[in-house]
C-alpha cells in the first residue's frame, strides 16, 4: 500500500457481450479520498450487448442510448488514474474490463487485505465480498438494492474501507 500518494477508488459494472456473455465495461465510476464524484459516466461497450445483467450491474438499454464510447471513456479514466494509487474490490475485474494491465498502477485491493478481514472477523474466509466488509466494518448495508449496484456507493465504500486499514497499519 502506497502511502503519501494520493488515491482514488474506482468501481465498473460489467454487461456480457457476445455469444459467450464475455465481460464488457458499462459503467465506471471514480470517487476521491472523500468520497467525492471524480467520473461516473455510461459506457457503450465494444461488441453486442447479449446480457445486460441489470439485477447485479444497474445497466439497463436505456443507459446505453447516450452512453459515452469505451475508447473515449477508456482514455478519460486512464487519465484521472495516472499517477494516483487506485483503491478497489477485486480490481482485476475492473482493469481487465478497461482491457488495461493492472501492473502499471499502484493498487490498495479490499479483495486481498487481510488486515482488513481480521478486523472484520472473516480472516477464515477465502473470499470476502465487498458487501459483507460494509456490513461488518462500515456498519452500512450496499448492493441490497432491487434495481443493482451503484458503482459510486461501492466506490465509497472501497475508500472508507482504505481509511480503516491504513489505521490499522497506523498510517
Amino acid at each position: 500500500m502506497a502511502s503519501g500518494m494520493e488515491a482514488v477508488a474506482m468501481d465498473c459494472e460489467m454487461v456480457g457481450l457476445g455469444p459467450f456473455r464475455e465481460s464488457g465495461l458499462a459503467r465506471c465510476s471514480l470517487v476521491d479520498y472523500h468520497g467525492t464524484v471524480l467520473y461516473d459516466k455510461f459506457i457503450r461497450p465494444e461488441g453486442e450487448i447479449t446480457d445486460y445483467r441489470t439485477p447485479v450491474s444497474g445497466i439497463t438499454p436505456q443507459h446505453m442510448v447516450e452512453a459515452t464510447p469505451f475508447a473515449v471513456a477508456r482514455l478519460e479514466i486512464l487519465q484521472l488514474l495516472k499517477g494516483k494509487l487506485v483503491v478497489g474490490h477485486d480490481l482485476k475485474h475492473d482493469f481487465k474490463a478497461l482491457k488495461e494491465n493492472m501492473s502499471r498502477y499502484p493498487i490498495y485491493d479490499t479483495a486481498t487485505d487481510m488486515l482488513l478481514w481480521r478486523k472484520a472477523n472473516l480472516h477464515y474466509c477465502k473470499r470476502v465480498s465487498l458487501r459483507v466488509l460494509s456490513e461488518r466494518l462500515l456498519g452500512r448495508r450496499i448492493q441490497n438494492s432491487s434495481s443493482g449496484h451503484s458503482s459510486v456507493e461501492d466506490a465509497r465504500a472501497t475508500m472508507e474501507l482504505y481509511q480503516i486499514s491504513r489505521e490499522i497499519r497506523g498510517r
